[in-house]
Formats: structure tokens, C-alpha cells, sequence
């Protein structure tokens, strides 16, 4: 399998997870709606299964953020900062970027272990809570990971001849 598939593959997987948790979250929402209103019976534990949801789909498309370089950030100094420098500066922002996210999934994966060893479960209907938390780390590895492919490749750019500083954002659209 080529990298373009590959990389292809994990893109529509975490998109289709994302999709799929927040069409469980509409759906759990208007069943628990629908029970309230017409039967004066809501659905219990939707409030704990809305809130596991939307973990699972804000971090599936947490990496999708990172990788894309779709994430907030401020241009201030991008008038001022020649241009020759793009390129090093975008390699040094993902290698940054990459290691802290590193570190934050390593310091979760810590705490899905200990959550893991207590038994924490949600309230009502005892769900256990690790391994919402180790899917938070294995998308923060996922994040990083892909954040340090970026840095790897606007770091080829910068030894090539035709060196070109357009986001990768923009050449995974096809734009």
C-alpha cells in the first residue's frame, strides 16, 4: 500500500468514527427527547452516552486538526518574516507541536492506566471511564505523529529544488 493510501485510509477511518459518534449523539438525543415529551420517560444514562460521544468525536478528529494544519492559529508575523524562513519555521511549529502532543498522550495513557486500576466508571450506567481516556492517547499519538510527518515533509521541501512552502493542508484537497 502506497503512503498517499495509507495515509488516505487513516484520513476516511477517523472521519467516518468522528461521523458515526455524532450521529449516535443526534440519535440518543432525539430517542431521550422523543421519551421525555410523548412517554414522560427519558432515556436513562443519555446525558453519560452524550458525553462519552462527544470525547470520541472531538479526538477522532483531533489528529485529522493537526495533520491538516486546520488548527487556530494567529498570522502576526507572517508579513515580516521572510519568506525563504517559511519553510524552517513550519518544520520547527510541527516538531514543536508534535512533541507536545506526544507528551500530553503519554501523560494520558498514564492516567487511563490508574483510571483502569481504581475501576472509575461513570455514574448511572458504570461505564469505564480508561478507555474513553486511552482512546484520547492513542489519538494524541495518532496527532503527533502526523503533526511530525508534516515537519518531515516541509522539511524535503526545504532540500529540494523547486522548493515550495504551500501548506500540506492544501495539497491533501487537492487545491
Amino acid at each position: 500500500m502506497s503512503c498517499s493510501r495509507l495515509s488516505q485510509a487513516i484520513r476516511r477511518g477517523l472521519e467516518a468514527l468522528a461521523a458515526l459518534s455524532l450521529m449516535l449523539m443526534m440519535v440518543i438525543t432525539f430517542v431521550d427527547v422523543v421519551g421525555r415529551f410523548f412517554f414522560s420517560s427519558p432515556l436513562i444514562g443519555s446525558t453519560e452516552m452524550i458525553e462519552v460521544l462527544l470525547a470520541v468525536m472531538v479526538f477522532m478528529a483531533f489528529p485529522l486538526v493537526s495533520w491538516q494544519e486546520e488548527n487556530i492559529c494567529v498570522d502576526l508575523l507572517d508579513n515580516i518574516f521572510p519568506k525563504r524562513w517559511v519553510g524552517l519555521r513550519q518544520v520547527v511549529i510541527n516538531l514543536i507541536c508534535s512533541c507536545s502532543l506526544i507528551l500530553v498522550a503519554m501523560m494520558n495513557w498514564k492516567l487511563a492506566g490508574r483510571s483502569m486500576e481504581y475501576e472509575e466508571v461513570t455514574e448511572i450506567l458504570e461505564l469505564p471511564l480508561g478507555y474513553v481516556t486511552y482512546l484520547i492517547s492513542i489519538t494524541g499519538f495518532a496527532g503527533g505523529l502526523l503533526t511530525f510527518f508534516n515537519a518531515l515533509v516541509y522539511g524535503k521541501t526545504l532540500f529540494s529544488p523547486s522548493s515550495t512552502t504551500q501548506p500540506l493542508s492544501t495539497e491533501s484537497k487537492g487545491v
